[in-house]
């Protein structure tokens, strides 16, 4: 799937960009958050969005809005319910869903991220971190959407549970073809875990393109004010002060291999 978003202006923005399903994009920013927005499709904006050779009109545009789903930060619990099956419910009779069976659709959702089914009577506080993450996704795609939207979804989670997020999300691209965007200002894990970054500053697209060649531009993105990841700085430092022959790496273990090969 692709998403072309050509002359886009709204609330003083303007950019151009292109979304794919074969990346995982990171944004990141001081306005990362309303770009986001933008992104979900609430609001048509001028501009010009094609996805899939097809034209958003005002036509069209309320149903490619239902084919987006945006994650919040955490879980945003709803007062008077409590089980996960409690909540799926609501979200299907608020949007008024068109699912045939909805029972099978909630169990399907629970376990495309890992879950088991029977967690569908547990309350919700019940769960960890990380669970009610996994919880927030199933629930996401309960409307069967193309593009997934996740607000720092690594926020109060371990690295361990970071990990089975990402895991996650990754299935989502690479077997059901979804669109992953994921804002965040952790520049760790937008490097270890996106292929493509939009970063914005200035309600602009300041700088775009494949994750590991945009983080290399270090002392571009210092001078725009953005955080670098450790492990880009530390090669950095390795190459500028100690004139260490190293290529920019993911994966610590890559970089002492070429620690060895070098040094």
């Amino acid at each position: 799937m692709e998403i072309k978003l050509e002359n886009i202006k709204t609330n003083e923005w303007e950019f151009t960009t292109t979304l794919s399903s074969e990346d995982i994009v990171g944004i990141t920013g001081p306005e990362y958050e309303e770009l986001l927005q933008i992104l979900s499709l609430k609001e048509l904006p001028d501009g010009e969005i094609i996805i899939d050779n097809e034209n958003v009109c005002n036509g069209n545009h309320y149903e490619y809005y239902k084919k987006v789903s945006t994650i919040e930060k955490s879980f945003q619990k709803i007062n008077y319910l409590n089980t996960i099956k409690e909540h799926m419910d609501f979200i299907i009779n608020y949007y008024h869903l068109q699912i045939k069976n909805i029972e099978k659709k909630e169990k399907d959702s629970l376990k495309i991220v890992g879950l088991d089914s029977s967690l569908l009577d547990k309350n919700i506080t019940s769960l960890s971190k990380s669970e009610q993450k996994k919880v927030q996704i199933a629930i996401g795609l309960l409307s069967n959407p193309e593009v997934i939207i996740l607000d720092d979804p690594y926020k109060n989670l371990d690295n361990k549970s970071r990990k089975k997020i990402m895991m996650v999300l990754s299935k989502l691209k690479e077997q059901y073809h979804k669109i992953i965007i994921i804002g965040s200002s952790n520049a760790n894990m937008l490097y270890q875990y996106t292929t493509k970054m939009l970063f914005v500053k200035n309600k602009r697209i300041f700088l775009e393109g494949p994750t590991k060649e945009t983080y290399e531009r270090v002392d571009y993105l210092k001078r725009n004010g953005y955080t670098l990841p450790e492990i880009v700085l530390f090669t950095y430092k390795a190459i500028k002060k100690k004139k260490v022959k190293l290529d920019y790496h993911k994966d610590v273990r890559d970089i002492i291999k070429d620690i060895y090969k070098h040094v």
